[in-house]
């Protein structure tokens, strides 16, 4: 399966260094399922390394977070781009 071929690719070649996520102005949605092939540890350190980013994971989900889960995923999204922010969840 091309999937098991990739996924050591995926897991080790985020290419891009954190500090240069630094230069990114826009505000940020991170998202990702809690079993995707990038870590939550990768998704959290691009999450603190963005000035103005919000970090989602969405649990029960692979890499194919948005064909698994489109309507979490559409909320997850409108309430990004909402004017208002919706309450989020600290941990």
């Amino acid at each position: 399966m091309i999937f098991d071929k990739l996924k050591p690719i995926w897991q080790t070649e985020p290419s891009m260094e954190l500090t240069k996520l630094a230069r990114v102005s826009a505000p940020t949605l991170v998202l990702i399922a809690d079993e995707d092939v990038v870590t939550i540890e990768h998704a959290a350190a691009m999450q603190r390394a963005l000035p103005d980013a919000q970090l989602a994971v969405v649990p029960g989900t692979s890499h194919a977070l948005p064909m698994e889960k489109p309507e979490v995923v559409n909320r997850l999204i409108l309430d990004f781009l909402a004017p208002e922010q919706v309450p989020k969840m600290l941990g």
